[in-house]
């Protein structure tokens, strides 16, 4: 694999996606799309927590379902770059990533994809490779997969969370802490194979304004862990990926998921996903333009909450704001907003929000 570096450019708004759409579609090529589908898995495996694995034979259903229903399979780096410079890919293209470079990935991912010769990224955080932790694939492994379909994406070096400030750091001292993190497991990664792509997995998911910004101002693209497809308008330094786990990774509704398209929306407020302690039913105010989707039947959900209140501010605008019924908890929700398309049935296009919130002492959640 030849490593491929994120660009610096900042991505797209959503009004200018729109545009270089309208101008490119008399030259897109038929079966062209400008969103792909990105998975996350972790474990595939029999025994580990339900909240990190699909089994073997969920995965097995999830490729022959991808093979049988015509789907693409692309290198994550190639969709970004094609996302990137304005470039379409074929409809129905999706693309396969790992986070934490278990050995299940190794030795039950890998023979299938090398089987069918579907390219794949694994997200490394280094300490642990290097530490020969149990459980994770070694560097002879990784190096195997690289030579042979897989790209090596950056998971920090020792996974933290990098949005916590600790007790007494300056702002100054947090980010060059976070840009040690993500520097460090480059160099490794770089020093170890020839597979390393700039592409950062924040662990956890969690990704705050200025986490985000260095990660940009570094070169990389960035990965969350917030559901949707990702698109011509989507922030390319904290892509959208569908977690595939147990409970979320049904045949049903795999095929809702990789059938989707990325929903154009543009935050118009909260300025921080980051939340206080106190107790909130934060509002989130989208921009969504006029396009392939019914956004009469828009609807917004919170994770562990369900259907929430919707407000239209400005339909001929195309602003709304959205809001959970209840207080949010401590830890990470998503708000995630789907329409239904307007040309295929069964087609939903969609948007997922983060929120971070601490618990009321201000201290920090555990995992």
């Amino acid at each position: 694999m030849v490593p491929e570096a994120g660009r610096k450019r900042r991505p797209m708004t959503a009004a200018a996606a729109v545009l270089a759409g309208l101008a490119l579609g008399l030259a897109r090529p038929a079966g062209a799309a400008d969103s792909a589908v990105v998975l996350e898995y972790h474990h595939v495996s029999t025994d580990a927590p339900d909240s990190t694995r699909v089994t073997p034979s969920t995965f097995e259903s999830h490729l022959d379902f991808l093979a049988e229903h015509g789907f693409t399979v692309w290198p994550l780096r190639r969709i970004l770059r094609h996302l990137d410079e304005g470039e379409p890919v074929p409809d129905k293209t999706v693309a396969l990533t790992f986070d934490d470079a278990y050995e299940s990935v190794y030795t039950e991912a890998f023979p299938r994809l090398e089987k069918r010769g579907w390219p794949f990224t694994v997200f490394v955080s280094t300490d642990y490779i290097d530490r020969g932790y149990s459980n994770y694939a070694d560097w002879d492994q990784l190096r195997e997969m690289a030579g042979d379909g897989a790209d090596l994406g950056n998971h920090s070096r020792s996974h933290p969370h990098l949005v916590r400030r600790r007790d007494g750091e300056s702002r100054q001292q947090w980010l060059a802490r976070v840009r040690a993190q993500v520097t460090g497991a480059q160099k490794r990664l770089e020093a170890e194979t020839d597979g390393a792509v700039k592409i950062f997995a924040y662990p956890f998911g969690e990704y705050t304004d200025a986490v985000e910004g260095l990660v940009r101002d570094l070169g990389f693209y960035g990965m969350g862990q917030q559901s949707g497809a990702v698109g011509a308008a989507s922030d390319l330094a904290a892509a959208p990926r569908f977690p595939m786990a147990t409970g979320f990774a049904d045949m049903d509704q795999f095929a809702t998921k990789v059938r989707s398209r990325a929903l154009p929306a543009k935050v118009l407020a909260p300025d921080s996903r980051l939340l206080d302690g106190e107790p909130a039913r934060p509002a989130l105010r989208l921009r969504i333009p006029d396009g392939p989707y019914r956004l009469k039947q828009l609807a917004c959900y919170a994770s562990g909450q369900g259907r929430m209140d919707l407000q239209w501010l400005d339909r001929s605008e195309g602003t709304v704001s959205v809001r959970p019924r209840k207080p949010l908890g401590p830890g990470r929700t998503k708000y995630n907003c789907t329409a239904p398309s307007s040309e295929t049935s069964g087609v939903f296009y969609w948007y997922s929000y983060l929120w971070i919130k601490p618990r009321a002492d201000g201290s920090w959640y555990a995992e």
